[in-house]
């Protein structure tokens, strides 16, 4: 055999291991899209989910309680909150939702409030005057808010994951053992399945 029949015989067994390799390479790629793939349709499936039943654990509770709002108020991000925002919220009828106006509000504008909210199992303000924190009072006033209930939602590990809040006008009769109960019940069921607000 000549020299450049070995060379053609070089070349061709080269070409053919750097074929070999490009295709080993893009199956391996295609089964890593594939699996990627796969896994966010898991994650969206799962989110649905735990949405839907957010939604019908808040529904239950407004309905339960004779509530105008039933909403809840997260921090995020969760590792060094900075902010406040509802993510989640129903209503009852004729009631105007407030999750727009409460997006990305700044911790440091409702600092007392935010402190209250995240140290305290449960709150019951009877009126907007009870509200120290002015933002948050000229908030529940705009809303037509008289009364708030709040139950506060921690992890296991001591970390605060948000609140789950009712609004009220001044005609509800409230019962703060009967909404302790409720809410902290929808609390430990929520927090389980409440997903991170995603910066």
């Amino acid at each position: 055999m000549d020299i450049g029949g070995i060379i053609t015989s070089l070349g061709v067994i080269i070409l053919g291991y750097f074929q070999y390799n490009q295709h080993a390479k893009n199956k391996l790629t295609d089964e890593r899209i594939r699996l990627r793939e796969a896994e966010d349709k898991a994650k969206r499936k799962q989110l649905k989910r735990a949405v839907n039943d957010i939604v019908r654990e808040l529904h239950r509770l407004l309905i339960k309680t004779d509530a105008q709002r039933a909403y809840i108020v997260q921090p995020h991000p969760l590792d060094k909150a900075k902010f406040i925002s509802i993510e989640y919220e129903v209503v009852s009828e004729g009631m105007t939702e407030i999750a727009q106006q409460v997006h990305r509000l700044p911790i440091s504008s409702f600092s007392s409030f935010v402190t209250e909210l995240s140290s305290r199992d449960f709150i019951l303000w009877k009126s907007q005057s009870d509200v120290k924190d002015g933002r948050a009072r000229a908030i529940m006033h705009n809303i037509g808010t008289e009364k708030m209930a709040v139950c506060r939602m921690m992890d296991d590990d001591d970390v605060w994951l948000g609140n789950v809040v009712l609004d009220f006008d001044e005609h509800q009769t409230v019962e703060p053992v009967y909404l302790r109960d409720k809410m902290g019940e929808v609390a430990n069921t929520i927090k389980y399945i409440l997903p991170e607000i995603e910066e």
